[in-house]
């Protein structure tokens, strides 16, 4: 399938949402608290190295912000840059699809 006609950001969201792992993470925030690797990890039964490789790619993609607090690293959701991509996908379903 072609997808050239994507923006690299919205392909690299969508792909970020394409794991079930990843998906069950971005379900852990709505609660709207932020978590920490080990928290994360302990509650979608990964390892933490597993973990942290989801993390970053979802980082990657604009899904999460993560912030350093002394040790540990704090993740949740960029609110507005998930709106914005989201927004984008609309209209590009709204072109194909109306």
């Amino acid at each position: 399938m072609d997808t050239s006609f994507l923006s690299p950001d919205l392909l690299n969201f969508l792909k970020s949402l394409a794991s079930e792992s990843r998906l069950n993470i971005v379900l852990l925030f709505l609660d709207g608290q932020e978590r920490t690797v080990g928290q994360i990890a302990e509650a979608i039964n990964l390892g933490q190295p597993a973990t942290s490789e989801h993390l970053a790619v979802m980082k990657q993609a604009g899904v999460l912000v993560a912030r350093k607090d002394g040790k540990e690293m704090y993740y949740h959701p960029d609110r507005v840059k998930i709106l914005k991509t989201l927004e984008t996908l609309n209209q590009l379903l709204h072109r194909c699809c109306d």
